[in-house]
């Protein structure tokens, strides 16, 4: 871990302070430098910082002498399970998420962290494909991790199973699944063995919860802003116009993240959702993955020479 054991107890603490989100917390680190410089300030330190109020710094003594019991046994319980944690303070913390309007206060991290950094797609849909967009789903996941991009999906049944699956097929391809629970209650169930598969082949889970968090409907809808954060293009393969993969291209649309989607005369269904984003949120109609592999390319490239450029004027 980058942090110690007390600097995590600390944050963990610290992220509990009721009306203390992420922005404040990054200005608060900003502020004071550290997290044990926070702890030590006294109350009019903390109010002129204008970060905390009387009713958050009555909250955060209340937090400071609390017991540490069942923090140190959620930091242990990661450790001893090779759990990440990468608080929204930490400087490897991806620059995309960060940049959010909210950003996950913190990361948890199980398998090959450095696909943080990595070139990656989201490729997301419905739960309930026709056999036909699974296939798709399935080929061009693969061809995308042939090209060395990262496939990132949520880790649901449907579409999102055979976007990892695809990439785990192509040689060296790597994906990300993003939890929207905790890693002792990784759901759905029947993708536990996927879930495994991802990790011994140097892909990555993430989730933005404790360990033991079991989950919920706000917190599986919630989790797609980091899917499409972390991705430098979406492609929405089918949808009946309703649920997750919907409110997914919504906050891709809103994070002006690149949306694609197979042509409607490729006729996957459900495609309901498909024409919507097309005709709503600008998605792009594609009929090879070789476009978007062609698109993102001259995108990736573009920018590494604008970095270049102001590195080496």
């Amino acid at each position: 871990m980058e942090f110690n054991r007390e600097e995590i107890l600390l944050w963990f603490k610290l992220s509990q302070v009721p009306k203390l989100g992420p922005v404040k917390l990054l200005a608060l680190f900003t502020l004071f430098g550290n997290i044990q410089k926070i702890f030590k300030a006294d109350k009019e330190l903390l109010l002129k910082s204008r970060i905390f109020n009387i009713e958050m710094i009555s909250e955060l003594e209340k937090i400071k002498n609390a017991s540490d019991d069942n923090f140190f046994r959620a930091i242990d319980e990661c450790i001893s399970n090779d759990i990440a944690v990468l608080p929204i303070i930490s400087n490897k913390y991806p620059l995309n998420l960060k940049r959010m309007p909210y950003p996950p206060k913190s990361l948890f991290l199980k398998g090959n962290v450095s696909l943080l950094e990595s070139n990656a797609v989201a490729v997301v849909g419905t739960r309930h494909p026709s056999e036909e967009a699974l296939k798709w789903t399935f080929k061009n996941s693969k061809i995308l991790a042939e090209n060395n991009f990262t496939v990132i999906s949520g880790g649901a049944i449907g579409v999102d199973t055979a976007a990892h699956q695809g990439a785990l097929e192509a040689s060296g391809g790597k994906t990300i699944a993003v939890l929207g629970t905790g890693f002792f209650k990784k759901y759905p169930e029947e993708n536990l063995p996927l879930f495994e598969k991802i990790e011994k082949n140097d892909g990555l889970l993430i989730s933005e919860h404790l360990p033991n968090f079991p989950g919920s409907r706000f917190s599986l809808l919630q989790r797609n802003r980091i899917t499409s954060g972390l991705s430098q293009g979406l492609v929405m393969v089918a949808s009946g116009g309703k649920g997750g993969a919907m409110v997914q291209t919504k906050i891709a649309f809103d994070q002006k993240i690149p949306i694609f989607c197979p042509s409607l005369s490729l006729n996957l269904q459900p495609n309901e959702g498909v024409k919507e984003v097309i005709e709503k949120f600008g998605g792009k109609e594609i009929f090879t993955i070789e476009e978007v592999i062609l698109f993102l390319s001259r995108d990736i490239n573009k920018t590494k020479g604008n970095l270049e450029q102001f590195i080496n004027p």
